[in-house]
């Protein structure tokens, strides 16, 4: 069933189920609402709602530390993922697998003087294994196998060798 006409939040989503992801924290805003819809539809994840990004992004490190596998935490764009810093940095230096997703506005938008652009891509550089941001364009077999690519590597860092967290900053127009 197809619960979003972003392709990005699904083939997100899939993959997350794919690799064994049972659980989502979200903090819910406008700018992430197409993959909120996406993971509304997906039974196979657990999802808990917390408005508060720093309580999110602890709430998230307290499943992580007691699930055998990956969490992810998603929050909107703006300011909302530096608020992740904190448990995020404390998961790095616990060794786990937190799959933070931030959404975020067209790269062409940010540092535009509009409200809450600003630069998001690596925002958690210090504390995370890696950083990945996927363009708003995913509408041809290129760009979807682009996502699904990026998705797939984010999740193998993530859960391979020294498991921690990983970023994923996903334009949305």
């Amino acid at each position: 069933m197809k619960t979003t006409d972003k392709d990005s939040c699904l083939i997100l989503v899939s993959l997350l189920v794919k690799h064994g992801v049972r659980h989502v924290v979200i903090s819910p805003g406008s700018r992430n609402a197409p993959l909120v819809v996406a993971l509304a539809q997906c039974d196979a994840i657990e999802k808990t709602v917390v408005i508060d990004e720093r309580s999110a992004a602890f709430i998230a490190l307290g499943k992580a530390s007691i699930v055998d596998g990956a969490v992810a935490l998603v929050c909107t764009s703006g300011t909302a993922v530096l608020n992740y810093a904190p448990a995020i940095a404390e998961a790095y230096y616990r060794k786990l697998p937190i799959v933070v997703v931030s959404a975020d506005r067209p790269m062409e938008w940010i540092d535009q003087d509009d409200s809450q652009t600003l630069r998001q891509y690596e925002a958690l550089s210090h504390y995370v294994k890696r950083s990945y941001n996927i363009p708003s364009r995913c509408d041809n077999d290129t760009s979807r196998w682009y996502v699904n690519r990026v998705v797939n590597d984010a999740m193998l860092c993530a859960l391979s060798g020294r498991r921690a967290p990983v970023h994923i900053n996903l334009q949305l127009d």
